[in-house]
């Protein structure tokens, strides 16, 4: 494969941050704390996509858990490892990497192997949602198994987001 996948490691913020930030509009972009506490604190859940032949970071998605059933402010801020609930808070690619199939690739190995596909986390989550604009659904839909809920009541920068999730295999 032209991809390995990996855990985070606090090495690896800078870099994390550094697409973060060419990937997101400024008030959607999570913060380098909020990354560095994700990494540290929910690191099973931060997986990075790697160039199998120079080992840059291309893409990762990372997500926290929460006890809530849905997705609010602070399920999004936080993390609760008693949580069964999985809160999906970035899917990224590289700007230089787009539109060569990673993020498809990145979205699969994901949610079928990473979490569902490890006995041990499909014990502990449920459910994972996430919140994503319009133009991404069909993507979520397509390549992460999730379904529609409909309009979040979540307001995070100026754009209008959607709820979606997947249940765990039964």
């Amino acid at each position: 494969s032209p991809y390995v996948y990996t855990a985070c490691s606090s090495d690896d913020i800078a870099d994390i941050y550094a697409i973060e930030r060419a990937s997101y509009p400024a008030d959607e972009a999570a913060s380098l704390e909020s990354l560095t506490m994700r990494c540290a604190e929910a690191n099973e859940f931060f997986m990075l996509c790697r160039c199998s032949s120079t080992n840059a970071i291309i893409g990762y998605v990372c997500s926290t858990l929460t006890a809530r059933e849905t997705l609010d402010h602070d399920s999004m801020t936080t993390h609760d490892a008693s949580g069964s609930t999985l809160c999906v808070h970035s899917v990224v690619v590289a700007p230089s990497w787009r539109s060569r199939g990673v993020g498809k690739a990145l979205l699969g190995r994901y949610c079928d192997e990473w979490i569902f596909g490890d006995a041990r986390l499909r014990q502990r989550v449920r459910v994972m949602r996430l919140l994503c604009k319009d133009n991404l659904i069909a993507f979520y839909q397509t390549y992460g198994g999730f379904t529609l809920d409909g309009e979040s009541s979540v307001v995070h920068g100026a754009e209008t987001w959607f709820d979606m999730h997947r249940r765990a295999d039964p």
